[in-house]
């Protein structure tokens, strides 16, 4: 859809929001550099590098253009982060890249964090988001979504985008190139920490999606106790249910401080169709378990307590992180809200909502629901491959479901709670 510069000087003059924004997002990539026909910087499918591997990822800035869908007005604070009106040229999702330039690596990480910080410096809660893509997504794609992000949250993000086919048939190539990128990812996370450690005021939320999720999942030693990342959500995860609970079994721990969020939709066909290809192992996006409840049971034998007389006193410190722990992590079921033939959508909104709100948002509430709530697909397939786990039990909590708000609810509280409904 392009846009056209007489509307936009209209919208101006007539002192409304415009319809499209460019939005800024930083961007790390280990994708190998795509010739374009315009000159313009683009990244590809393949690895930067096929033989020896120098960790030196792209670094840079870009802006991508999205619908100001809820008619933002770009106010100073606004523009100081970067965000400007779209150009009559134009078209929703146009973008472009600009890497950063230097002699050697490091004086390009210098300035590239160095300019990361100073964005995050100009919001008041001085956050900045992470965000992972998922599988068959071109780094145009994967920094449409970023920005979509990132215009929700109001705040400085960083793309990291791993070399993606962007082919239906190269899923298993693109778990390939994801477990390749692990090190990078690392890499970044170290540096981020570097950077908060140097100004505790500096917070990150780490943000994931399908496939993308196993790079967080992966790094969950570096980040264990780490006081620096406030967040960690995984969005329809496509990783392996039981490899997360491994995981969580060694490395998370009852003294850490992360808000952990599993969002998951039972529209999720994708996800569905991983598990077969995985002999019928269930995704995590899939569970629908209060994941809480799970971690909590795997970290129940944690407790090491030695001497007779210390037990009690420390058996009731354990109990009470261990609670503290269950309340820490959400499971919210986004079937509501998730469009398209096979779903597996990043509902932008709803994360940037509960992240700084805590509630989904206008129009939508919350409503819990049990355990175990899969789709009827994910249960077949689980049939099919003779998993059926003899564990019937299921995991203590309970799931957040985002559900549209009962309007006609809604208007006969406000009219009992009207002055004219008082006066009777």
């Amino acid at each position: 859809m392009c846009l056209s510069a007489p509307r936009a000087h209209a919208d101006d003059a007539a002192g409304l929001p415009d319809h499209f924004l460019r939005i800024p997002v930083f961007f790390i990539t280990d994708r190998n550099l795509q010739p374009t026909k315009s000159g313009d910087v683009d990244f590809g499918g393949f690895r930067k590098y096929t033989g020896e591997c120098k960790h030196d990822p792209f670094m840079g800035s870009a802006y991508c253009v999205v619908e100001n869908v809820d008619g933002k007005r770009l106010t100073d604070h606004l523009r100081d982060l970067g965000w400007s009106k779209a150009e009559g040229k134009d078209k929703l999702g146009s973008f472009k890249a600009t890497p950063i330039t230097g002699e050697n690596f490091d004086e390009i990480q210098k300035q590239f964090y160095g300019k990361v910080h100073e964005a995050a410096l100009l919001t008041n809660d001085k956050n900045l988001f992470l965000f992972a893509h998922g599988y068959k997504n071109p780094f145009h794609g994967a920094l449409s979504t970023a920005a979509k992000l990132a215009y929700n949250a109001e705040r400085p993000l960083i793309l990291y985008s791993w070399p993606s086919a962007d082919k239906l048939r190269s899923y298993t190539t693109d778990e390939n190139n994801v477990e390749w990128s692990q090190e990078h990812f690392n890499d970044v996370l170290n540096r981020l920490e570097k950077l908060c450690t140097e100004d505790p005021s500096v917070k990150v939320r780490l943000f994931a999606h399908s496939m993308g999720t196993r790079l967080l999942v992966r790094a969950t030693p570096l980040l264990r106790e780490k006081p620096y990342v406030i967040e960690a959500s995984l969005i329809c995860p496509d990783v392996d249910d039981g490899l997360v609970k491994h995981y969580a079994r060694r490395y998370l721990s009852v003294k850490g401080t992360v808000m952990i969020r599993l969002y998951m939709s039972r529209r999720d066909k994708a996800l569905a169709l991983s598990q077969l290809l995985h002999g019928g192992y269930t995704r995590l996006g899939e569970q629908a378990d209060a994941i809480g409840g799970w971690v909590t049971k795997t970290l129940s034998g944690q407790s090491n307590v030695s001497e007779a007389d210390e037990t009690k006193a420390q058996e009731a410190e354990f109990a009470q992180r261990l609670s503290a722990t269950q309340k820490r992590m959400q499971t919210i079921d986004f079937t509501a809200l998730d469009t398209g033939t096979i779903g597996h959508t990043v509902p932008a909104k709803l994360i940037c909502n509960m992240s700084f709100t805590g509630t989904p948002g206008a129009g939508l509430e919350l409503v819990t629901e049990k355990s175990g709530q899969r789709s009827k697909i994910s249960n077949m397939f689980t049939d099919l491959a003779k998993l059926k786990t003899k564990d019937t039990v299921v995991p203590e909590g309970a799931c957040l479901r985002v559900t549209k708000a009962d309007s006609s609810r809604n208007n006969r509280v406000a009219k009992a709670l009207s002055p004219a409904a008082a006066a009777h």
